[in-house]
């Protein structure tokens, strides 16, 4: 297992676990797991199966276990637009070229999931915000507080994820 891969796995289990323990809301490292992979390996569509696959592991877990409701539910109703969010990560991720590019990739990223998850609130069939421009701009307003830990998170594991590739390749020279 190449170095590149070690890293990727060990970002896998943080983000399962960044989203099945208890977390200050929108702290998690799945916006990390899907940039730094897409940026990393170069591989759009690997990128965006894991970040699926660990997505829908992750939500069954939370969605029967965490959360009970007494069905079944693999995926919530507003699920689409969170996991699309994500992909536009993986996205920025896969077009970031450098380092210097991979903070504006990671930041592009972030309000991209930012837009994308928080229509799915509004559009919602559950919405309590009317179907509205109004609605809209009250649903992105709230929203606002949970834009920085997301930011905050995908930079932090992201960060932490490069580091730790180049300690493995370090030690694998060494």
């Amino acid at each position: 297992m190449n170095s590149k891969s070690k890293v990727i796995t060990a970002l896998v289990v943080v983000a399962v676990f960044s989203r099945l323990l208890p977390h200050y809301p929108n702290f998690t490292a799945m916006g990390a797991l899907a940039f730094f992979s897409a940026f990393s390996c170069k591989n759009i569509g690997k990128s965006l199966a894991l970040m699926a696959g660990t997505m829908m592991f992750t939500d069954v877990i939370l969605n029967n276990i965490i959360y009970p409701t007494g069905e079944f539910v693999f995926m919530y109703a507003g699920s689409i637009f969170t996991y699309v969010g994500f992909a536009a990560y993986t996205l920025t991720g896969y077009l970031s070229k450098s380092r210097k590019g991979a903070a504006l990739g990671l930041i592009v990223g972030s309000l991209l999931f930012f837009a994308i998850s928080n229509f799915g609130v509004w559009f919602s069939p559950l919405s309590a915000y009317p179907k509205t421009v109004t609605g809209l701009l009250s649903a992105y307003t709230a929203a606002i507080p949970f834009y920085a830990p997301e930011l905050l998170s995908s930079f932090l594991f992201s960060a932490l994820a490069a580091y730790a590739e180049t300690r493995v390749k370090a030690a694998a020279k060494a």
